[in-house]
């Protein structure tokens, strides 16, 4: 079967604007990757504000989808689901370590608010309801492989939209080479997860 590659949110810091420089010499490091994962590529020092909305959305978005993937890889009924959240997990804690890395490389924090819904205006999505995560536990067979479906579908489909965000508002080259990848693969994902659905 062909395997999915997937690649990226929500959460994150106030304000779009200006752009900033790190100084020289600084160099972002790939911590907790394995030796078999490729080098975390370094982000160019500058950037601005949307660029580190972006990355810190994505970082509560990545982590959200890879729990969820946890969850599949136990409970799927589907060889095919099983193997997408295999995908989903590996892919999503690279892209993890790399946006970590970028955002100590610019001095910011992971997780700067409280509030989830404080980038909703800058195309940030509501996470999904940690009720909906925990339900989902409790479901089994094809009502399990729907239901997860469903809300991934609807996850990913969401880091599109911050993507495209980051490619209108960002200035970092390499954080905006990121939202072009996550645009294609995600758009890609969701075309095969609606056909597994399909299947249903």
């Amino acid at each position: 079967m062909k395997r999915l590659v997937i690649a990226v949110a929500i959460l994150a810091l106030a304000g779009c604007g200006g752009e900033a420089i790190v100084p020289e010499g600084q160099q972002a490091h790939g911590h907790g990757a394995t030796s078999a994962a490729p080098p975390v590529p370094a982000a160019s020092a500058r950037f601005n504000d949307a660029d580190v909305m972006f990355a810190q959305m994505m970082v509560a978005h990545l982590q959200q989808g890879v729990d969820l993937a946890q969850v599949a890889k136990a409970k799927a009924s589907k060889a095919q689901l099983k193997e997408l959240a295999g995908a989903i997990d590996t892919t999503q804690r690279e892209e993890l370590t790399m946006l970590k890395s970028w955002l100590k490389l610019w001095g910011k924090p992971e997780n700067p608010s409280t509030d989830p819904n404080v980038h909703a205006a800058h195309g940030g999505l509501p996470l999904l309801d940690a009720k909906v995560v925990s339900d989902i536990k409790e479901k089994n067979g094809a009502e399990f492989d729907l239901t997860y479906l469903n809300l991934m579908t609807g996850h990913q489909g969401g880091a599109v939209e911050m993507a495209r965000t980051e490619q209108k508002d960002g200035s970092n080259p390499e954080t905006m080479a990121y939202a072009d990848r996550v645009v294609q693969s995600r758009q890609g994902q969701v075309s095969q997860m609606l056909a597994l659905m399909n299947e249903q």
